[in-house]
């Protein structure tokens, strides 16, 4: 009997296993590379707005999931400014830069 419930509490555990890291990954949280975000911020303010924007800083470790905004700060033009960053995609990470405010 005691091998019974030996056998059980191991399958139940690899079963979260699997099912927490692997595949659906429950325990598993997707996160925006930081570098790659301040990146794509300077990139798409030149070419959608046509500014020039450094000293980006963005948070770290934002959660990839529809909705999720959060705001990066940057200077254009010497001044301090913020844009708002719109999570729209999941699967493929994307998401939308604010106009500088």
């Amino acid at each position: 009997m005691l091998w019974v419930i030996v056998g059980v509490v191991v399958l139940v555990v690899a079963a979260v296993g699997v099912l927490g890291f692997v595949t659906p990954g429950f325990f598993m949280t997707k996160v925006l590379d930081k570098n790659a975000v301040q990146n794509g911020v300077v990139k798409i303010l030149g070419e959608r707005y046509g500014d020039t924007a450094t000293d980006v800083v963005c948070p770290a470790d934002q959660e990839v999931k529809v909705g999720n905004t959060f705001d990066c700060t940057l200077k254009v033009d010497g001044d301090d400014r913020k844009v708002t960053i719109t999570i729209k995609s999941e699967d493929k990470a994307e998401y939308e830069v604010s106009q500088p405010k």
